[in-house]
C-alpha cells in the first residue's frame, strides 16, 4: 500500500482518484487547491503526488517547484489540454510525467504502480542498476559494456552518457534540456538538441531498436525520450 495526494479542484476527479486507488489498497489524501495541496505533502508525507496542472490559487508547475525543493517523490500531473512548451517547463522543473484527461482508472491505476515501482528502488539506487538486462540487450555500467543479442557492441563516449542516462531514469520523460544537461552541459542550446538527435539515432541503431516500433528508447515528439527497457537485472 501507498500513501498518495491528489491535488485537484475537481470534487468528482478527486472522489473518483479516491475509489479507484483505494480498490487496488492505496491510501489517498485529497486537496482541492495548490496551498491545501502543500500543506498535506508536508503533514501526511505521501509516496506519489498527483497534480492537477491548472489550480486556483496557484500554478501547478510553480507547485512542483516548491515540493521539489524537499522531496523527490513522483509526481504526476494531470493535464488538460497542455501545450507543449507548459509540458516541457513542468518536466524541467522536477515532474514526474503526464497523465492526460480523461483518463481511465486502469491507466491511472497502472501508471501510479509503474511510477511507484521505479521510485521504490532509489534508496539503493545506483548499485541495483549496475547491470541492465532488457530483452536482447545487456548493459554493464560498472564496466562500461553492451551487448545486443550476445555481441559486444562499441558505445563513443558520447553515446554512454547518452545511454545512462536514459536507463538510470527508466519510465521517465526526460525533456531534451535535461538531457543536454547531463550529457553535455546546460549551457548548450539548440544545436546540441540537434547533436542530441544525430547521436541518439546512432544509438538506437545499435541497440538495433526500431524508432517506428520502439522496445527501449520512444520519442516524445517535441519533448524528449523515455526509457522503455527494464530497470535492473
Amino acid at each position: 500500500m501507498a500513501k498518495i495526494l491528489a491535488v485537484d479542484d475537481e470534487p468528482q476527479i478527486l472522489t473518483a482518484l479516491g475509489r479507484g486507488l483505494a480498490r487496488v489498497g492505496h491510501q489517498v489524501t485529497v486537496a482541492r487547491n495548490a496551498n491545501d495541496g502543500l500543506s498535506a505533502a508536508a503533514s501526511a508525507v505521501p509516496d506519489l503526488v498527483l497534480l492537477d496542472l491548472r489550480l486556483p490559487d496557484l500554478d501547478g508547475i510553480e507547485v512542483v517547484r516548491r515540493l521539489r525543493t524537499w522531496t523527490s517523490v513522483p509526481i504526476l500531473l494531470l493535464s488538460g489540454a497542455g501545450t507543449e512548451r507548459v509540458r516541457i517547463e513542468a518536466l524541467d522543473a522536477g515532474a514526474d510525467d503526464f497523465i492526460d484527461k480523461p483518463f481511465s482508472m486502469d491507466e491511472l491505476r497502472a501508471r501510479v504502480g509503474a511510477a511507484l515501482r521505479r521510485s521504490g528502488g532509489n534508496g539503493s539506487a545506483e548499485a541495483a542498476r549496475a547491470v541492465i538486462t532488457s530483452g536482447g540487450v545487456r548493459i554493464d555500467l560498472t564496466n562500461r559494456s553492451l551487448t545486443v543479442d550476445e555481441e559486444t557492441v562499441r558505445l563513443t563516449p558520447t553515446q554512454w552518457r547518452l545511454l545512462e542516462v536514459l536507463v538510470t531514469h527508466p519510465g521517465r520523460l526526460l525533456t531534451y534540456r535535461q538531457i543536454i544537461a547531463e550529457v553535455w552541459s546546460s549551457q548548450h542550446g539548440d544545436e546540441s538538441r540537434d547533436s542530441l538527435r544525430v547521436h541518439l539515432r546512432s544509438l538506437r541503431a545499435k541497440l538495433k531498436d526500431d524508432a517506428s516500433s520502439p522496445r527501449y528508447i520512444q520519442t516524445e515528439p517535441g519533448i524528449g525520450y523515455r526509457w522503455l527497457g527494464d530497470a535492473a537485472a
